[in-house]
């Protein structure tokens, strides 16, 4: 006969209340909001400043959004999320927007045909 044991139950903590900070993060401080933001090389001898960081309003709608990710990013993700407190969509909005602040088309306006169809599906 087999010994029956009890199934393990897996989000009875996610009631909990987060991990207690340590010494060193009481006595310095933490930033709960950690926003990771690409590295760029930048050559030694340039002399033009960085271009500013661009913020997103506040106010404005999140939007549903989906895309793959290597199992090692997303883990690392996950555990940035855990022990640096990161919020994840702030911080993905934050490095794409400096991602696209480099790009020429991201300013640019749709196509009317584009923007049409882009209105009738993700815009409502």
């Amino acid at each position: 006969m087999s010994k029956q044991t009890k199934k393990p139950s897996f989000g009875d903590d996610l009631d909990m209340p987060a991990p207690p900070l340590t010494n060193d993060a009481r006595l310095y401080g933490v930033n709960r909001e950690v926003v990771l933001l690409p590295q760029s090389v930048v050559p030694a001898d340039t002399s033009v400043p960085p271009a500013p960081i661009s913020t997103v309003p506040t106010e404005e709608e999140w939007l549903k959004f989906s895309t793959f990710l290597r199992r090692s990013t997303y883990v690392r993700l996950k555990q940035s999320e855990y022990w640096d407190r990161l919020v994840l969509k702030k911080a993905v909005d934050s490095a794409l927007c400096a991602f696209l602040d480099a790009m020429d088309g991201a300013d640019r306006p749709l196509p009317e045909a584009e923007q049409y169809r882009l209105n009738g599906k993700k815009l409502k």
